[in-house]
């Protein structure tokens, strides 16, 4: 994958054209960075592996990379990046990835709010059109069993 550059934007003709763009941690603390934007954070895990003790001292950091909504910062003692990966709309229960500040590497926004929310809207928009065929009790069915 390319690194992204402060720069790069998709095709401006196009009809959702936005900027892929790296986010500060001043600019998060800061609040500039609005919830419901859609991002891509790396940052340092912790790790369990089997390797020797060369190994662990060559190379101890694990990088990983997550991709989500933000919803914000929090935490008493430490600030946690909160990152939305799914939600229950019926109880508007999150499941979210709780990521230390101190260990985040990198946040690149891919989609604004304002872009996000519309593109949420296209899919709502399209899941209303597919229309799931419902069977009748009597009806009969074909089960495929594999094995």
């Amino acid at each position: 994958m390319k690194e992204p550059k402060d720069d790069a934007s998709c095709d401006p003709a196009g009809p959702t054209a936005f900027a892929v763009r790296r986010v500060s941690i001043d600019e998060i603390m800061g609040g500039a960075l609005p919830r419901g934007s859609f991002i891509v954070v790396r940052w340092l895990d912790a790790s369990d592996i089997r390797a020797s003790l060369r190994e662990h001292e060559a190379s101890p950091e694990v990088t990983c990379k997550d991709w989500g909504v933000y919803l914000g910062c929090s935490g008493g003692k430490r600030r946690l990046l909160i990152l939305g990966k799914d939600i229950v709309e019926v109880h508007n229960e999150w499941g979210a990835t709780r990521i230390p500040l101190d260990l985040v590497e990198e946040v690149v926004l891919i989609l604004p709010q304002e872009e996000m929310m519309k593109a949420i809207r296209e899919v709502q928009v399209l899941g209303r059109r597919v229309q799931l065929r419902k069977y009748r009790r009597r009806e009969e069915r074909v089960r495929v069993v594999i094995g």
